[in-house]
This record gives structure tokens, sequence and C-alpha cells, in this order.
């Protein structure tokens, strides 16, 4: 059976076995909640905090997708009135959704992806010999998400007016921290390991009553209660179990000697319980301490890394969270890092980092600073560093803050650390502040050895703020941005010796850009060199149609330079990216090393900033006919500009595929052409009541290539500097899998075009 999303599905979603035994063998740790109410309590002891709940959205795509048909490509339009009414229910209910996504497969769990990819392609040939045996869908025992759901899911969610968030690192660890840090009534998700974070309350997708807001929440306290253990326990107790971070393959001979000293306690139990349960005995039994872990790493199999348990009990500690099994290192606290710098990324009131640039142009003109450049480089690339660098900050910041602010402060121990935690969090309190403090931090910060970008990064902190603190009224970010130049000169004239990178500077709008769901694969290509897609619906003993990986490699490669040539440097080499895409011959045993090859356009590729960040017909000119030169398509820019924009992105697509794939018919264009002319003037209604006598395999495999061919749009659109919006490429626009199946069965049994069109010949 397939289980499971093959689109960036985390490796396990939990502790394997958990959620079940919890359901089994700890009832009482399931409690039926009323979410009205919940937020109800939430408003009465917090007036001023409306009610939020963090969705882990990769753990409730499939729960989301509900039309009967999913084996044809996906049922677009009612997938998105699903989720648009789901908002609804909480919305008229007043509560707040915040959404998460997994962003990137972190390298240390490839070799866990790699062995989900395997099993994700045994189960596809599995789904493609039934649909050729009984040309129809499986059933739901059989269920496997359309192509690429998760991804649209995202700008679907983004279109409906909600807050969605692209995370650094996989989302689980980002959505506990959020729950925690903003004090949110739940998580909806469902993966077990919200069982194991201290975090907010767990509430289950999978019994969720939408109609009634009634779902099953999972209680850690209960858990704990049958497990004869503490909340500082789960940490252990999951890495003991086996999860992202500690192999279950090294925890056998572990599992044995537990199971020898803890006999069962009903003999209906399957393994896995009596292995959880006999887990839970030992450590109840073990201190709560470092020396004890050692002992328990010295004792392990863990091969050359000892460090693996460590590693694991600390993926589970949250910003401010201690544990008695842990010193409290300064390595711990890097763990931290990435759901700061993802927290800061979401908070566009201070920093845009276009309006950032455009500022600094306008105030450089208009205050007699024209002709120093370093000036305006200096204060972006401040911005935009101390946005990405600062550190984490523990929970009780608060109170750290009105201790300083006590006049027996001893400014000459503010060392800049301290400078910048304090005046960047300390909010309305920096106004008591003395500006010898500043004097002195800024001091300090000079003869420090700090690099030139922390010192940019620390001073742009204590500048911005200070200015506020000494009553400057500050109404529009070009007034801050203007008081920050006057400190630049008047201080550290010295700072200013900084030349721009443009690689990093672009870098650091892609990473705002991503965690915001505002581009698509852009930060991974320009910051990791690395770009992962996973299984699709293809018929790997199709041999007629390549893999959607290779049919569109031209097209990346041409991305790739787009995104590269701009950062390689005078004479330097243009950087290679690492592929890991899933298709048939791909042994996934290594990355795939691809080279960036230029667009064939005369004169050579625009570079970045220009496709970025300027302005003008010209600009809008180049930026489009680079997107169509990534398909090869530039000599047809008139034609397709003519078009409504939906239209000329599917136009783009589907001429690209022809050129590319041989094998493609003038019955099969006709389908498509067909598809689009038909869909426009068709509801999520009418194509729910769309019923197919057969399916056939071949068109499930082609619109599986259509999807993902949408996806490589989305992706060329971000790295040319967005000529569509991302809206118009999305497949609710252009595609439907029902209404493929059927324009493609009736142009291969030789329909009347008039026929195959529905009277639709004039649409455009």
């Amino acid at each position: 059976l397939l289980s499971g999303c093959c689109e960036f599905q985390r490796s396990t979603m939990g502790i394997k076995g958990l959620q079940g035994f919890v359901t089994r063998v700890c009832p009482d740790a399931c409690r039926t909640v009323d979410l009205k109410e919940v937020a109800e309590k939430h408003r009465i002891h917090h007036p001023d905090i409306p009610p939020v709940i963090v969705v882990d959205a990769m753990s409730c795509v499939r729960h989301w997708y509900t039309p009967e048909s999913w084996v044809c490509g996906g049922q677009w339009r009612e997938y998105l009135a699903n989720l648009e009414a789901f908002i609804k229910a909480f919305t008229a209910a007043g509560i707040t959704l915040v959404f998460y996504f997994d962003g990137v497969v972190e390298e240390k769990k490839r070799d866990e992806w790699i062995k989900r990819r395997w099993q994700n392609y045994k189960e596809i040939a599995a789904l493609f010999q039934f649909v050729k045996t009984h040309r129809k869908q499986p059933g739901r025992g059989m269920f496997v998400l359309p192509s690429a759901l998760p991804t649209f899911t995202r700008y679907a969610l983004k279109s409906l007016g909600q807050k969605t968030v692209c995370t650094l690192k996989e989302a689980d660890f980002e959505v506990a921290a959020y729950g925690l840090q903003h004090n949110c009534i739940g998580i909806l998700g469902q993966d077990s390991d919200y069982l194991i974070y201290n975090t907010s309350p767990y509430f289950s997708i999978e019994k969720l009553c939408l109609d009634k807001l009634v779902t099953v929440m999972y209680c850690r306290e209960a858990l704990c209660h049958a497990l004869g253990l503490s909340l500082t326990h789960l940490p252990l107790f999951a890495c003991l179990l086996g999860n992202d971070v500690v192999p279950e393959s090294l925890l056998e001979g572990f599992w044995s000697k537990c199971l020898a000293t803890c006999p069962p306690r009903n003999k209906s139990y399957n393994r896995r319980t009596n292995v959880l349960l006999a887990v839970a005995n030992y450590i109840s039994r073990v201190p709560c301490s470092y020396s004890s872990l050692k002992h328990l790493e010295e004792m392990l199999p863990l091969g050359s890394d000892k460090t693996l348990l460590l590693r694991g009990m600390e993926s589970y500690l949250l910003p401010g969270q201690q544990s008695p099994w842990i010193p409290p290192t300064a390595e711990h606290l890097k763990t931290f890092s990435d759901v700061e710098e993802t927290a800061m990324c979401q908070d566009k009131e201070i920093f845009q980092v276009p309006s950032f640039l455009k500022l600094s142009v306008e105030i450089m003109a208009g205050s007699g600073l024209g002709q120093s450049r370093l000036v305006s480089v200096w204060c972006l690339r401040a911005a935009l560093f101390v946005r990405w660098s600062r550190p984490a900050v523990p929970v009780g910041t608060q109170a750290a803050c009105r201790h300083l602010m006590f006049p027996n402060l001893v400014v000459a121990n503010l060392q800049p650390d301290a400078a910048i935690l304090l005046f960047s969090k300390a909010g309305d309190l920096v106004s008591s502040l003395d500006l010898s403090i500043l004097i002195s931090s800024l001091c300090k910060l000079h003869k420090s050895s700090y690099s030139q970008e922390r010192k940019g990064a620390v001073l742009y902190s204590l500048s911005y703020n200070k200015m506020k603190g000494l009553g400057f009224v500050m109404p529009s970010l070009k007034c801050c941005t203007f008081c920050i130049f006057l400190m630049c000169l008047v201080t550290f004239s010295s700072f200013l010796i900084l030349e721009i990178t443009p690689s990093s500077f672009f870098e650091q709008l892609a990473k705002e850009q991503h965690i915001q769901s505002e581009n698509y694969v852009v930060f991974n290509i320009l910051c990791n060199g690395v770009i992962e897609c996973s299984n699709s619906l293809e018929d790997d003993r199709d041999t007629e149609i390549p893999g959607q990986a290779l049919i569109f490699r031209p097209v990346r490669q041409h991305v790739y330079s787009v995104l590269l040539e701009s950062g390689k440097g005078k004479g330097g080499a243009c950087p290679s990216v690492k592929e890991w895409f899933v298709y048939f011959g791909n042994p996934l045993q290594q990355p795939e090393v691809i080279q960036p090859v230029q667009p064939p356009l005369p004169g050579g590729t625009p570079n970045l900033k220009t496709l970025w960040f300027a302005k003008g017909p010209e600009v809008e000119k180049q930026r489009y006919s680079t997107f169509l030169a990534c398909f090869h398509l530039q000599d047809l820019m008139e034609e397709l500009q003519a078009l409504e924009a939906p239209v000329a992105g599917f136009c783009c697509l589907l001429a690209y595929l022809m050129l590319q794939v041989h094998s493609l018919s003038l019955e099969d264009l006709n389908a498509f052409v067909a598809l689009v002319l038909c869909l426009r003037g068709k509801s999520a209604s009418q194509l729910e009541r769309l019923q197919l006598m057969e399916v056939d395999s071949r068109a499930v495999h082609l619109g599986a290539v259509f999807i993902r061919g949408l996806t490589t749009l989305l992706m060329a659109n971000s790295a040319c500097g967005f000529p569509f919006r991302m809206d118009d490429l999305m497949p609710w626009k252009v595609f439907d899998g029902k209404l493929f199946q059927e324009k493609y069965q009736r142009s291969h049994r030789s329909c009347s075009v008039e026929e195959l069109l529905e009277g639709n010949v004039s649409n455009y």
C-alpha cells in the first residue's frame, strides 16, 4: 500500500509506533477538545493576544486533499475550494492560522530521504500496474498525493491571505518553537514528535471534525503518567526508540536488553508496544544527568559518532529550554539560530530589502551624499547582516533588560554582543538608557576582533535603536535610514570602507523570499548549491516519455546560469549545482553535478541586479525574454505576450514539451489545448461532477509531467525577476486531472476538434 506523500515528506512523521501506542495503550492521553472553547478560554486569559494555531502543513496536506480523483494529476480547483473552506471554519471561530512548510532536505537526513524515495518508487510502479490492468483509479488504500501538491499548497494558502512560512530546516522544530514562543493555543498536525517537544498542545488533523471544530488533543502529561516518566525524559525516550538522528538499526541490541528486564504487561501487545514500555521502564531508573547520557553513549553501538544521542536530544530542545541531560554549552545554543533567522525574516515592518535598496538610492540623491556610494552600500549590508546574524534570545530577556536599566549599570562591562541584544530586544525600555552606553559600546566594537560584517551588524542595531531611544520620531523607513547614514558618517567613518558582495546580497534576499514563500527553490540553489525533487507519478516502463527530471534539465541549467553567473567574479567559473532528482535509472547513490548553461540570448544574460531590481519597460522586456530563453522560446515573445498571463505560461510549457519530447503526438497537443480552453468556464463543483469511464495510464504520466513543468515555470519565474505573477502559474488556472483525462481519451479516439473544444474556439 502507498503510505504517505511522495513530495518532500518528512522521513517518519515522528517516532515509529508512538502515535498508535498512545491511541491503543494510553486512552487517557487522547482527549476530545472543542477548539472554539479552547480559543474562548484563551481570549479570557489573554485578551490582548488573539488565539493562534500553528499548522504543520506537511503532515496535513494528505488530509486536506479530499477530492475523489487523485491519480490523474490533481483536482486543483476542488482542492483550492477545500482549503478556503478550511480557513473559513477557523476564521469564523476567531482563530488565526500560521502554516509551516519544510523548506529543505537536511543533509544529515539524506540517507533517510533516499530510502523513502526508493520505497515510493516501488509503490508508484505497483500503482501503474494496477491502472494498466484495471483502467481505473485504485482505492484509497493506495492513495498517493498528486505531484507537487505541497509546493502549490503554499501558494494557495498565500493567495487566500494566510501567513505561510517555508523553513530553513525541517519544519517540526520550527513549528514547536513558534508555538512556544508565541503562546499558541495549539499545534495542528499528525506527527508524534509533537508529543516529545515541550511546547503548545498537540491537536490531531486526522481526527478533526471541521464542521464542529472538534478534534483530539494528545496530552504529554498523560503519556508520561502511563509510561512512568517526566516531561524531561521524553527527548531521551524518543532517541532510544529511534528517530531521524539516531537510527533504529543501532538500537536493536539495546531493545532486546530492555525487553529481557521488563516482562510484557499484556500478551496482546505487539513487539513494538512492548519495546516502548520496556525502554520507558529502563529510562525511569536512570538518573537525569549528563553523566548518565555519556554512559548510554558508551553502552550503545553508535559507531564512530558517539555524539548521536546528544544531538538527538538537542534536536528536541527549543529556544530557552534546558535539560538535565545536556550541559548548556555554546554548541547547544547554536541549534536555535535557524529558528531565530526564520522568525526575523517574517518581520517585514522594519526591513524590506527591495525597499531598502530603493530608499538608499533616494536618500543618496537627496542628501548630498551622492558621491559616497560606500555609505549606501555599507548601510544596506549592515541592515541585511543584522537581520540574519542576530543571536538567539532566550526566554526571560525582557527581565534581563530591565535589570540592565538600573543606574548602577557598569558601562565598561557592556560588551558588543550584550549591546546588540539589549538594544535590539529591549523595546520601549531603550529610551531610559544613557547615551554613554552607546558610545562605550561603539568604542569597544571598534577595538574588537569582530569581522567588518559583524561590526556593521552591531552598529546598525545600536544606531537604529538608540535613535529611537533618544526620542527621534521615525514615521518611515526612509527617515530611519537617513539617521543611520548620519550616525555612520559621524561615528565610524572607518567602517564605511566595505565593498558589497553581490552574491551575499542576493542570497539574503532569496532567503527572505524563501521563508515568506515568495520564490521557488532559488534560495536552495544560490545559498546551498543543491536542489532536490521527489517522486512523480511516472511510468518507468513507458520509455517513450523521459522522466520529468530529464525533460526539464535543460531549463534548470539555464536557470542555474541566470542565478549563479552574477556571483562568479571576473574570469571565474560558474559554480555547478548538485541535483537529487528521482527518475528511472538514477541510483541516487550520490548527487548529479550539473553545470549551468547560458540561455540563448543575444548579448548575453542580464545580471541579477538588473533582473531583480531595475525598473522600466526595457527591463520588463528583458525579464520576459530571459524567462522564455530558458525554454528556448524567446522568438515567440510577441505572440505569448498577446495572451492572458496564465495561458501564456501554459503555452510556453506546452511548446517546450512538444519540442523536447519527440513521442508527443498531435492528439496529445489537441488534448492539452482543449484542456486549457475548456477549463476557463468550469467551476470546482462542475469539475467535481465530471465522471470518467476509465483511466489511461499514459495520460496519468503526462499529467504528472505537466504539473512538474509548472514548478519549473515557477523556478524560472523566480530567477528572472518575476515576469509573471506567481498566481498566474498555478495549476488551478490551467489544469484539471479529470478534464485532461477526458480530453486525452476523446482526442485519441479521433473526436472532432469542435466536439473536443466544446464550442470554445473563440475564447482566446
